[in-house]
């Protein structure tokens, strides 16, 4: 568990040690989810440019009850029930947009992200013509979250997308009739929109590279996608006491950087290869674990199935070699820039 002086923190990579972290709130807050970084910055931002940033402390950052009470206020969105209630319009939106692709396209641009943005629209009763907006408001906040210094250059954007996200979600009625104040609840709009668009498109560009005809478990390879390649590849945890976390001292006040990804491939726990048919325990860390595991964990589980069965029905390839696909560079967001593809025709 190694110092990492870029991140001003200790990354956690060892599966046990990552469990043990997630499983205690209490000795392990999320209050700095998203880098000690931007804490800091806030402290020295004027209380409207601060508030603006607090939109991004939501489920992600909040401990104990609060965190119970801001994902209580979402959970009916997301439960099973819900979540297989959209399956159909989940697949006529995946076969529709694939049938509408020209010849020869970037398939994170042209297909995962409409896609993946359409379904969280649904979810937040955001008609088609809204769409541009969550394009503006996601590209700030990944800049913001980048791991890069945060200077002028992506705080002005963000302010600016904020302004507009906050003007918009304040007429909506997302997530109303609870116990959250107005900025949790616009918080938490926020957290639905970033997580639910860029995590997924991350998946499906993955799980395209991961193809393969033959294979007709599509469950198994989206949790396989996840695993290996780690959409989300990690958060940020900061200690309450002392404490001695994988052998090293750590003292109150310390980062700790969450390494989902390689805890995913941790040679005590997982082997290296792509086995669709792995057996789900132990369980990979692609969607959390303990409190905080990703509320939308059904619904992007549906989603990759949906769309890698759509795939798998179709004479698509990627037009491009695995080793010359650019990947975007970021911290904790992982996943093709773009990726080359042709969509083919439907089968039958």
């Amino acid at each position: 568990m190694e110092f990492d002086p870029r991140i001003n923190a200790r990354r956690v990579t060892a599966y046990a040690d990552l469990c043990a972290v997630l499983a205690d709130p209490v000795t392990f807050s999320s209050r700095n989810s998203a880098g000690p970084q931007l804490a800091a910055v806030a402290a020295l931002l004027p209380p409207e440019q601060r508030r603006l940033l607090e939109l991004m402390s939501s489920l992600n950052t909040a401990d104990g009850a609060r965190h119970a009470r801001i994902r209580g206020a979402a959970n009916h969105e997301f439960t099973q029930t819900a979540v297989r209630r959209m399956a159909d319009p989940i697949r006529n939106r995946a076969r529709a947009l694939l049938d509408e692709l020209e010849e020869e396209v970037d398939f994170v641009g042209d297909f995962a992200a409409p896609f993946a943005l359409g379904v969280v629209a649904d979810v937040l009763d955001v008609p088609d013509a809204d769409f541009p907006l969550f394009r503006e408001i996601v590209a700030p906040v990944l800049d913001l979250t980048s791991g890069e210094e945060v200077s002028a250059r992506v705080l002005g954007p963000y302010f600016a997308a904020m302004g507009e996200f906050r003007a918009y979600f304040g007429r909506s009625n997302a997530f109303r009739g609870g116990q959250l104040s107005e900025q949790e609840r616009l918080a938490l709009c926020l957290a639905v929109v970033v997580a639910g668009t860029d995590s997924t498109t991350n998946m499906l560009a993955s799980a395209v590279l991961r193809l393969d005809v033959r294979e007709r478990r599509s469950g198994g390879v989206v949790e396989e996608v996840v695993r290996l390649d780690s959409p989300l590849t990690g958060f940020f945890r900061t200690a309450t006491r002392p404490v001695v976390m994988g052998g090293v001292q750590v003292g109150e006040g310390e980062h700790l950087f969450l390494d989902y990804a390689a805890g995913n491939r941790d040679p005590e726990v997982f082997t290296e290869d792509f086995d669709p048919g792995r057996p789900s325990v132990p369980a990979h860390l692609g969607f959390g674990h303990g409190p905080h595991h990703c509320l939308g964990a059904q619904l992007a589980r549906l989603q990759g199935r949906i769309v890698v069965e759509e795939l798998l029905d179709r004479s698509c390839e990627v037009a491009e070699q695995p080793g010359d696909v650019r990947y975007r560079r970021h911290l904790i967001s992982h996943g093709p820039a773009e990726l080359r593809f042709r969509p083919g025709q439907r089968r039958g």
